[in-house]
């Protein structure tokens, strides 16, 4: 997560570039989300941008203060 005065600098991205060069250094074969929210639009278009694709989906798995129960979404990159 990225505090809300940080959003749109780059700094999500930043991040996950350097989890997964770091994971690769250390002999990681792959990287995987196990919880995205499915309204968080601006984080999956971000993870998709970056090689990572849905591989599973929890029905209603996230109570979300606005819609309800939302889907939460597994996320999956090979490194």
């Amino acid at each position: 997560m990225v505090a809300e005065e940080a959003r749109g600098k780059g700094v999500a991205r930043a991040m996950c570039r350097d989890s997964l060069e770091r994971a690769g250094e250390r002999g990681f074969r792959a990287m995987q989300f196990n919880f995205v929210v499915s309204t968080n639009a601006r984080a999956i278009a971000l993870w998709q941008s970056l090689g990572f694709r849905e591989i599973g989906r929890v029905p209603g798995g996230f109570h979300h203060p606005a819609h309800g129960f939302v889907d939460s979404l597994i996320l999956f990159r090979e490194l």
